[in-house]
């Protein structure tokens, strides 16, 4: 929880950030998020966010962020589960977020499953639908702007928002049979993420759920 407050501390110090949708996040139980990536600082910003809710958030990180002296740091003192390569090191990392669902965790992970370069998002990969079907749990869109590659230095304090959704509907992949039916899921789950549209700015907090929050 240290760690946690003082990443909290460094976004409020280094960005103005916007959040609204919060009180989508649930208090408490399991919930599955799923959010486009964008750079190596979103993760500490929708750590923090998930602070604000009340809640501790484990991320499905590569394994070449818990390598980094930085990032790696992090990761190890959240409990976050990292993301081996090849088919072994994906169902172990499928197999501990599960895990993490039953114990009434929040878990988040990338749909897409890797930084888009030119901004746009990728297509989905088929690991955040076979966690979400598997799991049962309810799947929560999160979209964040202003973290981009090749945007605002640091130093320009920057201005950034992150937008929360109502739950996924995933059952359209119910009806597919075998593997595609996680694809499927990821896709949904994907275009929920990228339907979201960023709100307008100007707006400020209305209460402690719901509305938004600043700084």
């Amino acid at each position: 929880m240290v760690v946690i407050r003082v990443l909290d501390g460094y976004v409020r110090i280094g960005l103005r950030l916007q959040i609204t949708g919060l009180e989508h996040i649930p208090r408490s139980g399991p919930v599955l998020l799923v959010a486009n990536h964008v750079s190596h600082l979103d993760p500490v910003v929708l750590i923090v966010v998930g602070h604000r809710a009340g809640r501790r958030t484990r991320f499905v990180a590569v394994q070449e962020a818990f390598d980094r002296r930085g990032s790696g740091f992090i990761l190890r003192a959240g409990r976050h589960i990292p993301l081996g390569g090849g088919t072994a090191g994906r169902t172990l990392a499928l197999r501990q977020a599960r895990a993490a669902l039953r114990q009434g965790e929040v878990v988040l992970i990338y749909p897409e499953g890797t930084i888009s370069s030119s901004g746009e998002l990728p297509a989905a990969q088929g690991g955040a639908g076979l966690l979400a079907l598997t799991s049962g749990v309810p799947v929560i869109p999160i979209r964040t702007w202003g973290l981009e590659r090749g945007g605002a230095p640091w130093w320009h304090r920057r201005r950034v928002t992150v937008a929360i959704g109502p739950p996924v509907d995933l059952t359209p992949a119910l009806g597919v049979s075998g593997r595609n039916r996680y694809q499927l899921a990821s896709t949904l789950a994907l275009e929920a993420v990228r339907a979201m549209q960023r709100p307008p700015r100007g707006a400020w907090p209305s209460g402690a759920h719901g509305g938004w929050i600043s700084g």
